[in-house]
């Protein structure tokens, strides 16, 4: 219910004796009453001028915010309406208000009303902009921490406005002034500030001012002003050209690498890597080569730390050619880190891929004993982080290295504890199309120990499973039909009965990938309408047979669980198995499904059914159009919708089916 501010006479828009009595009992200016943006309008006032007298003069705190939070969205409206005039004076007087919270949600607000009068300059007095320039100012020299925060990053938005030469010198003396202030504090917001202005101001003024401000930074007394000051190059000089960042910045950057405070030194190590992106490839790695040993051989422990934290990038950047047998010692001492605020060998656990596809297969060899250390590391994150890059090294190393090198680190990781091996089997199918045909079938072995459940316990860890679900469909994809009839097709029938519900769900969408691999040899297209087909024979007989008789049992299992999975199992086949077999095998007994006294195995069988009606394979059948008429009667609402829902379904199916063929359809998995 919307609150309207009494009239300075004492009288009240409110007319009820009720409400009279509260305003004048409390001794408050205000009553809660219903009244409509129409009664706003009669009292002369605009949402602007409403919003502006609760921020003034509100004696209800947590009221007055609301409306100091609103003001930048109302005024936003009211100037694009473009009939009033900024209210420059209100956030001035907010500015300075003695309560905190509202100069720091003025703060926080001042990028909206930079927007809001950036759309309507040319109907604004010309000094608007810099009265709102000089708040943001005034702001970030507050003595409360979150406002100075809020306003700091504000400038940047407010700068935006100053558009001439005339206004950004104002802006740049604005900026000095604070870089050289006598506080601290001050001082730090200055560098901030300067790097996070290069963006909006251009290479131009950032190489002919901002960079000279922070040559006065870099000899600034305060550690903690030098520390920001680093950041502040590393943004200034992305914001030039390569040439005048290489003349400007890196002797300034030079100058602090040098530093007598390690904290300072420290922060350089964390920026080395984003001076990459600033300079030419050939001025980084000078720049690394000369720097990296002095950071990394530093006496301070810390600065040691963050250099090599970088390294992994900077090899990365540096390119083979550049990578010296001395910074791949640095890296591959990592490895042998005893902790630290941060572990080092997370880190190079991290990294190491990346540093094995920079310095190439050839190179391998050099940093192979730094990785069998970490696979051995006792910290888990170690291992894990290995583990769920695995599939993305055997890449890099190629199909005779990985048999040698990463086979039984593999088999260990599948041994280890499941935040271990999760990692390893999120990505098995792209892990075993690394490996030669052969080895594949001889680690097929290990496929149903992985989803075995420990003695009593029903579930498990079902997220090893689900993952495991997940990866069938590119196995099968990837093993020859004698395979994935003994061992996938099991495997699969396992899963889809699985306690877990996301395992079922996951083994259900890679039912139709997986069945269709086992015998995409055996058969070619067929009709809908074809009984005597090679594709209906080859799912009738032998180990696929098997498996497909299993999945028809579901059908009329007395569990529901089971009969609502052979609907979604039927839903997941369409436009993936050859449409003969669906038709002849598994599309009657679903029909069936239709007086299911369940209305959830009901309700999956309206979805799946529309997927039916919608593919052009199966659109004509007249059995499919009868059961949609029936479920469309369906007594229960939910079942109704999901009949509903067929146009919905039937128009996405469509856009989808244009990128696939229709029957028999081979699924290729990256």
């Amino acid at each position: 219910m919307p609150v309207v501010w009494g009239k300075g006479n004492g009288d009240t828009t409110a007319r009820s004796d009720q409400e009279l009595t509260l305003r004048f009992a409390n001794a408050d200016k205000f009553v809660a009453v219903d009244t409509s943006a129409d009664e706003y309008e009669a009292d002369g006032l605009t949402e602007l001028e409403l919003c502006a007298q609760y921020c003034r003069a509100c004696t209800v705190s947590v009221q007055r915010l609301f409306h100091v939070r609103s003001l930048g969205e109302v005024c936003r409206q009211a100037m694009r309406a473009g009939n009033e005039t900024f209210p420059l004076d209100l956030i001035e007087d907010l500015a300075q208000d003695d309560d905190s919270e509202v100069r720091q949600i003025v703060a926080e607000q001042l990028g909206t009303l930079a927007m809001a009068l950036k759309e309507t300059r040319d109907q604004q007095e010309e000094d608007v902009a810099t009265g709102l320039l000089y708040v943001a100012f005034l702001l970030v020299e507050d003595d409360v921490d979150g406002v100075v925060t809020a306003a700091e990053s504000a400038v940047v938005m407010v700068a935006t406005l100053m558009d001439t030469a005339e206004s950004q010198e104002l802006l740049l003396t604005q900026v000095a002034n604070l870089s050289t202030g006598e506080e601290e504090e001050i001082r730090v917001s200055g560098a901030k500030i300067v790097g996070e202005l290069a963006s909006v101001l251009g290479p131009r003024v950032a190489a002919a001012h901002l960079a000279r401000l922070l040559g006065v930074l870099t000899r600034d007394d305060a550690l903690h002003v030098r520390e920001v000051t680093v950041r502040s190059i590393a943004q200034v000089a992305k914001a030039m050209d390569d040439d005048a960042a290489e003349e400007v910045m890196l002797p300034l950057f030079y100058s602090l690498v040098r530093d007598p405070s390690w904290s300072v030194r420290k922060v350089c190590a964390d920026n080395l890597v984003v001076l990459s992106t600033c300079v030419s490839r050939e001025a980084f790695v000078g720049l690394a080569m000369e720097i990296f040993e002095s950071l990394a051989n530093d006496v301070s422990f810390q600065v040691r730390t963050a250099s090599l934290e970088k390294l992994g990038p900077i090899i990365a950047e540096l390119g083979n050619a550049n990578t010296s047998e001395s910074l791949v010692d640095h890296f591959v001492s990592m490895a042998e880190s005893m902790g630290g605020p941060v572990d080092l060998k997370l880190a190079c656990a991290f990294n190491i891929p990346g540093v094995a596809y920079t310095i190439g297969r050839d190179r391998w060899h050099e940093i192979k004993g730094a990785y069998d250390m970490l696979a051995r590391s006792v910290n888990w994150r170690v291992r894990r982080s290995l583990s769920c890059s695995l599939h993305e090294l055997a890449h890099i190393l190629g199909e005779e290295t990985t048999e040698i090198d990463l086979l039984p680190i593999f088999e260990e990781m599948l041994r280890d504890t499941a935040e271990v091996s999760i990692g390893v089997v999120s990505n098995l199918g792209k892990f075993m199309g690394e490996l030669s045909p052969d080895a594949r079938l001889l680690h097929l072995h290990i496929l149903p120990d992985i989803v075995a459940l420990d003695g009593d316990d029903t579930i498990g860890n079902w997220r090893l499973r689900a993952a495991m679900s997940e990866q069938l469909g590119t196995l099968s994809g990837i093993l020859p039909d004698p395979a994935n009839e003994e061992m996938l097709l099991p495997l699969l029938l396992r899963l889809l009965k699985d306690p877990a519900s996301a395992v079922r769900a996951k083994s259900l969408e890679a039912a139709g990938v997986v069945l269709q691999n086992a015998t995409k040899g055996s058969f070619a297209p067929s009709s809908p309408r074809s009984s005597s087909s090679p594709s209906s024979f080859s799912w009738r007989h032998g180990q696929v047979g098997g498996i497909v008789t299993e999945l028809k049992l579901m059908a009329t299992n007395p569990a529901w669980v089971d009969r609502q999975a052979y609907a979604q199992l039927c839903g997941a086949f369409v436009g993936t198995v050859d449409a003969g077999v669906v038709t002849d095998e598994l599309l009657p007994l679903l029909l069936m499904m239709v007086d299911d006294p369940v209305p959830n195995v009901r309700r999956e069988l309206a979805l799946s059914l529309a997927l039916f009606q919608a593919h052009p394979a199966y659109g004509g059948l007249p059995d499919l159009k009868k059961a949609l008429g029936v479920l469309r009667k369906d007594p229960d609402v939910d079942v109704c919708e999901a009949v509903k829902s067929r146009d919905a379904v039937s128009e996405e199916f469509e856009h989808y089916l244009g990128e696939i063929t229709t029957g028999l359809r081979s699924t290729t998995l990256e």
